[in-house]
């Protein structure tokens, strides 16, 4: 019989669910009970040196779509399959980058920041905006779909460029090559990062690749924190290079409270909640059910990461 370990609390009766429909797998909620287990649903970084001491694990099904956290390179050596989340959360963060676009055009952002002021803050068009938007997956495409709501003008950044998936949800996509190498300078009302937590996105927006874009653009960050350098980005919000920031993630998590990115009248900063919904368990339990199918019948799992990669 197959063990699987799960470290996501699910509801009882969902527990139930899989226990009738797996009769052939022992499904542990003991996070001690993992020397045999074979599938672990869910993962704890505090204990991922006990988890991989089983000998038998063959998969993990992340509850999240970014999985920078999981040991991939011990993965790769053990060849443990590792499957995401990604799409789940992809409405939601989507829903939190809109109230982020309407925050700042609709003048919200200098009212929030400066209680008791009366004052008319300036209002902006979306229908004469332009998002740049780099990540062009679930997340990038719902987003754009918002954008597009708005009436917006959506140009994607990706490794490849434009294929026909994209075409619906994007006006352009460009390369990452592309947008390094070029000349003149990207105009953009809104860059919008959602790119994943890799070794090749680590410190992506320096100071370098944020002037590439045009002076007096938003930058909004749902992606990784690692993805940003810091520093750099406070210096072109003192500089007014950057008009405002809306931050969902940071380089170092959680935030200190003394951090002045809480404080900035330039910033808005959220503690990592863009994927927050109602309904998580329930809206996942299918896809990990359509997954342990699949894994027991030897079939090519949904959402399935390049542990080379990391996405």
């Amino acid at each position: 019989m197959k063990k699987a370990l799960m470290l996501l609390s699910l509801k009882d009766t969902q527990l139930e669910y899989l226990r009738t429909k797996y009769p052939n797998v022992e499904f542990t909620t003991d996070s001690s009970d993992y020397i045999d287990a074979e599938i672990i649903l869910g993962w704890k970084i505090s204990q991922a040196d006990e988890l991989l001491k089983s000998t038998k694990l063959k998969w993990v099904q992340s509850k999240s779509a970014g999985v920078d956290y999981f040991p991939l390179a011990e993965f790769a050596k053990r060849k443990i399959k590792l499957t995401t989340a990604s799409g789940l959360h992809s409405r939601y963060i989507a829903e939190t980058v809109a109230a982020y676009l309407l925050m700042e055009n609709r003048g919200l952002r200098p009212v929030i920041k400066n209680p008791g002021v009366w004052d008319e803050p300036e209002v902006y068009e979306t229908s004469e905006q332009t998002a740049l938007i780099f990540g062009t997956g679930n997340i990038g495409r719902e987003i754009a779909r918002y954008c597009h709501f708005f009436e917006m003008k959506t140009i994607g950044v990706n490794r490849h460029g434009m294929d026909d998936s994209l075409a619906t949800d994007f006006d352009e996509v460009i390369s990452i090559a592309e947008f390094e190498s070029a000349k003149d300078k990207y105009v953009a009302d809104y860059v919008i990062n959602i790119m994943p937590g890799t070794q090749a996105t680590n410190g992506f927006f320096n100071r370098e690749r944020m002037e590439k874009i045009d002076s007096g653009y938003s930058f909004i960050n749902v992606g990784r924190g690692t993805s940003v350098v810091t520093s750099d980005l406070k210096k072109l919000l003192a500089d007014n290079y950057i008009k405002s920031a809306y931050l969902d993630v940071f380089e170092e998590e959680p935030l200190n409270p003394d951090s002045s990115l809480w404080h900035s009248s330039k910033i808005i900063a959220t503690p990592h909640i863009s994927g927050l919904m109602a309904h998580f368990k329930d809206n996942f339990l299918p896809l990990f059910d359509d997954n342990l199918e699949k894994y027991l019948a030897n079939e090519e799992l949904h959402n399935l990461v390049d542990l080379s990669t990391g996405y």
